[in-house]
């Protein structure tokens, strides 16, 4: 039987990023795949949009700047398309035929509870030897998910591998390269690593690896036995800190690596108000970040809450003093229901 990577994507509210992702990622080059997009109840017919799409009856919106249009207009045929719910997903086996599966979730379950679904589909299909985890906007170049295959078989499979990720809106500056920092003292993941550097001065990712504490969720290649092992993302983060948590929980069994030269553009955000390019974060996004970063703190450093709660507090000065008046109230409303929340079993 051949192996074949399963990409799994995430869909809120973003059918044309999904599509615009879907139609880059098909150009992909030498990896067998399956797509695997799993909606969370967007309520704006997303999945019968990319079921256009797959079709052929929807085209994709291709962007104007040039190094993005190039992207564009290398798929060469339609993908083979199942569309099923999230019941029908734990008994689903996908033929080898099938290109694309449409899973619909029937509820807005949040990032990591989404996302576990196509994992779950993914681990129970005899084929799959690896789950590339990536965000639906985005946009990947040809060679990004070989290059990630190829690394990890460096690995011989005993790791996880992150990508290059640029800026959607300056696609020659970097977002990440490969993940970030993270401070388990106070719960605070620093600004991703390469964050706003020129891509000409990009440094070696052997170099960058280094520095890092987890991978971007954004993007990484996640082999069989990692799942099987260290488990899917903890459901209880409704948004943020999953990555965190599960690296976390990895205990570098499978230690993180970076594929060369793996590309890909990220519109960062596009759907949840997280800060972007020259956009500050939504009190939507800042409520859900400080929730996440107490539950993952109570979880796994309970002693140094202090600290994280100190730490908030400073933040939040910061806010009023830019007029963020609408995160800031969200974000107290979080830290005084705080003493509510549990410390979630793993």
């Amino acid at each position: 039987m051949d192996k074949r990577a399963y990409v799994v994507l995430l869909n809120w509210r973003g059918w044309q990023d999904t599509i615009a992702c879907l139609e880059t990622m098909f150009a992909s080059e030498g990896v067998p795949m399956c797509a695997v997009v799993c909606d969370n109840a967007s309520g704006d017919g997303s999945l019968d949009h990319i079921a256009a799409w797959a079709e052929g009856t929807l085209a994709s919106v291709i962007p104007s700047e040039p190094r993005l249009a190039g992207l564009f207009g290398k798929q060469t045929k339609r993908p083979q398309t199942v569309r099923i719910d999230r019941k029908q997903s734990l008994s689903t086996s996908v033929s080898a035929s099938t290109d694309l599966v449409l899973v619909d979730n029937g509820a807005n379950l949040g990032f990591a509870a989404g996302n576990n679904v196509g994992l779950r589909l993914a681990l129970a299909q005899p084929d799959m030897d690896c789950v590339w985890l990536l965000n639906n906007d985005t946009l990947v170049e040809p060679d990004c998910l070989l290059r990630m295959r190829n690394r990890l078989a460096r690995e011989q499979d005993r790791a996880v591998c992150g990508s290059v990720i640029h800026f959607f809106d300056q696609p020659d500056i970097i977002q990440a390269v490969g993940g970030n920092r993270f401070n388990a003292y106070t719960g605070v993941a620093a600004c991703s690593e390469g964050r706003f550097l020129p891509e000409g001065e990009l440094p070696s990712t052997d170099f960058t690896v280094k520095k890092l504490d987890y991978l971007s969720g954004c993007s990484m290649l996640i082999p069989r036995a990692a799942l099987e092992q260290v488990g899917l993302l903890g459901e209880h983060y409704f948004l943020y800190y999953e990555e965190i948590d599960w690296f976390t929980r990895n205990a570098n069994r499978f230690p993180m690596v970076i594929a060369e030269g793996a590309r890909l553009y990220h519109r960062e955000g596009s759907s949840i108000g997280s800060s972007g390019w020259q956009r500050s974060a939504s009190a939507f996004a800042d409520g859900h970040m400080y929730r996440s970063r107490l539950i993952f703190m109570r979880k796994h450093y309970p002693l140094r809450l202090p600290f994280c709660y100190l730490v908030a507090a400073l933040q939040l000065v910061r806010k009023l003093f830019h007029g963020e008046y609408a995160n800031v109230r969200t974000v107290l409303a979080v830290i005084v229901g705080a003493a509510k929340l549990k410390a979630p079993v793993s």
